[in-house]
């Protein structure tokens, strides 16, 4: 790569040009692992994003076409993935590298000696891309080279016909006796289903140890290291040295990895790879995560014991992200309340999913002393599901304010046969209602889904022609999407098909369900006790709720389900024949905010919705700044306050502040 590879400028690589080693020092020995010089035979590489993981895999392809020619397939997540790869990584590196461009014929849509943007041919050999979506690209001829990029989010099985990833490794069993290169480039997942953990879980678990540029201890960085200036934040990174708490700044990076000698070019490594896998064998221990340099030697030459290199790398490694961009994306998704996404694209750490049932009976005791419906102060935005059973439909309603904090602001059940008209009209007339704030500010149900799994064509019927009703259909799977793309579904009235009639939307059931046992958690742990605010994303119950109806929401848990490959799919079951419809109710009204951009706006766009929808604190009356600062902490949590004129002291409750209000 360093002598032979040149980066196009149609790439969007920021340095297009001679590839540099000098970029991305940490990719030099996962390299050399993948290269056919090296005797291991399954490659890995667990990251977070922006650590050049695609890189890799183009290296890989460019060193098979010059160097050892033979049969190489690259899978990808999906067809989109693939078509990206070809277009902005694969080709253009082909096109502008001059020992690569004369060996891969050109691509010739009417010559079957040509290539194409999906199969490149070359002397010895062949590359094809496919998606890991179908099974037929997966299946064929064997394969020598095998590179899979984000594996964790290949689906559990394809066509019907098993794992993909089986599949794809069938392929390579012919080149066993001569060897073959299996390379995996992915994020993690979610702890106990993510493939790529499970992989890690059993290589030699490589880390990256790198010197403290003050006492010279070796370490491999971890979240907990990384530090800020609270006056700055989030500028003025840092990382805390673990052996002397040495402060590490931004600039003294480079001494952490690498550094290239001006005049020869050549690079001094200043990090050294470690294996940290543990065993039984007692005189085989996993190193400490600080080595002193007088130890160093010993452990780089610890053995693998028979285990395949895996490396790990983590955003703080890479010379393509500030280490102050790192914390602002820490804070950003500390302010959301979901830190999934941080853990598994930043840290490169498999997310841990809390599944258990939170405890119905507690969360009774914790009701909050707020009606149904009133929109609550903090409040902006309300969004709306039913769900349908064989005798009734079952809604509610949800008000979501900053961070998708939320709250329960109406629910009902509609009694009928929902194959009849009547309770349709019923449910029309719930979508219609206004909400009133404290200050009397009306509220519209922005968005409201019906659950499509049951009388479709009813449920297709009642959100046709309506722009802010949805037909949903929850699907189930940790990588799905929120809120998907719709699918146009047909439509039957009085007889005739209405073709194109509806479109029919997609969620995520999986991520959706944890959102709301965390914000139950949160619920139970109550409010800052410096600041009073609860942390972004609680849920919050009030008056009307009870027991029965918390059974329902917590009706389901996360249970283990064995694969094969020693992978452990989590899943979502219900307790028994309990009832879910609370669950599926909350967990569709969480959905929509994601079709209204909740769940992307800035804390200075939550300002200005603030600003254009919540309550004018300076306008309020006594009685409304007293039912503001009462809607939140259960009453047990309250310091009351008042006098004993009936007539002029603080309302105990928030209901006998609305009375008071409403005889105004």
């Amino acid at each position: 790569a360093q002598e032979n590879r040149y980066v196009s400028d149609e790439s969007g690589s920021p340095h297009p040009g001679k590839w540099s080693n000098a970029r991305s020092p940490l990719l030099i020995p996962i390299m050399e692992a993948v290269s056919f010089a090296d005797p291991a035979r399954e490659i890995g590489l667990i990251k977070s994003h922006q650590v050049g993981g695609s890189e890799l895999i183009v290296n890989l392809c460019g060193s098979v076409i010059e160097d050892h020619p033979c049969s190489v397939l690259v899978v990808l997540a999906s067809h989109d993935d693939a078509s990206a790869f070809e277009r902005t990584k694969l080709q253009p590196t082909i096109d502008a590298s001059p020992s690569l461009k004369h060996r891969v014929r050109e691509q010739r849509s009417r010559s079957e000696k040509g290539s194409t943007s999906a199969f490149k041919r070359f002397r010895g050999g062949f590359l094809r891309l496919v998606s890991a979506q179908t099974a037929k690209g997966l299946k064929g001829s064997s394969i020598r080279v095998l590179a899979g990029d984000e594996i964790t989010e290949w689906p559990m099985d394809v066509d019907g016909q098993g794992d993909p990833l089986t599949i794809a490794e069938k392929r390579t069993t012919a080149y066993s006796e001569v060897g073959y290169k299996r390379v995996y480039v992915s994020t993690p997942g979610t702890a106990g289903s993510c493939r790529m953990t499970a992989k890690w879980m059993a290589s030699d678990q490589r880390r990256f140890y790198v010197p403290c540029p003050h006492c010279g201890a070796y370490q491999y960085l971890t979240w907990d290291q990384m530090n800020w200036r609270s006056d700055t934040a989030p500028h003025g990174a840092y990382m805390v040295c673990k052996a002397n708490g040495c402060v590490i700044e931004e600039h003294e990076r480079h001494k952490l990895i690498a550094t290239e000698d001006p005049d020869t070019g050549e690079l001094d490594l200043h990090f050294k790879v470690i294996k940290t896998y543990t065993d039984d064998d007692p005189d085989n221990p996993a190193p400490a995560q600080v080595i002193l340099p007088e130890h160093i030697d010993r452990w780089e030459a610890r053995p693998s014991n028979g285990r395949e290199p895996f490396f790990h790398m983590w955003q703080a490694y890479s010379d393509f992200v500030y280490w102050d961009d790192t914390v602002a994306a820490y804070l950003a998704a500390n302010d959301n309340g979901d830190l999934q996404d941080f853990v598994r694209q930043v840290l490169g750490e498999a997310f841990e999913e809390a599944g258990d049932a939170p405890d119905y009976e507690k969360l009774v005791e914790n009701l909050e002393d707020f009606p149904l419906g009133t929109v609550p102060p903090q409040g902006l935005s309300l969004t709306g599901f039913a769900d349908v059973q064989g005798n009734r439909l079952e809604w509610g309603v949800y008000a979501w304010g900053r961070g998708l904090e939320g709250w329960l602001v109406d629910k009902g059940i509609i009694e009928g046969d929902p194959e009849e008209d009547d309770v349709w009209s019923k449910l029309a007339a719930v979508t219609e209602r206004q909400y009133f704030g404290i200050t009397g500010r009306p509220f519209d149900i922005e968005a409201f889904g019906v659950d499509a799994g049951y009388c479709s064509n009813q449920v297709y019927r009642f959100v046709r022609g309506h722009e802010r009703r949805f037909a949903m259909d929850g699907r189930a799977g940790w990588y799905k999407p929120l809120l998907g793309t719709p699918t146009t579904q047909d439509v039957t009235h009085r007889g005739k098909k209405l073709r194109g009639g509806v479109q029919l939307w997609p969620s995520g059931t999986f991520p959706l369900k944890s959102f709301v046992y965390s914000g139950l958690r949160k619920w139970m742990a109550g409010p800052d006790k410096e600041t009073g605010a609860f942390k972004p994303g609680t849920l919050h119950f009030g008056q009307g709720v009870d027991e029965a109806y918390f059974q329902q929401l917590t009706a389901e848990y996360i249970k283990e389900v064995e694969r094969s490959r020693g992978i452990v799919d989590r899943q979502w079951h219900k307790l028994g024949n309990r009832p879910n419809e609370a669950l599926d109710i909350a967990v569709g009204c969480r959905a929509l905010t994601n079709w209204l951009g909740l769940d992307y706006l800035t804390p200075e766009r939550w300002d200005d919705l603030a600003a254009e929808r919540g309550p004018d604190h300076q306008a309020m009356t006594a009685d409304q700044a007293e039912m503001a600062r009462l809607w939140g902490p259960a009453p047990g949590r309250r310091k009351q306050a008042g006098t004993a004129d009936a007539a002029n002291r603080t309302p105990k409750s928030l209901s006998e502040a609305l009375g008071r209000l409403n005889q105004r």
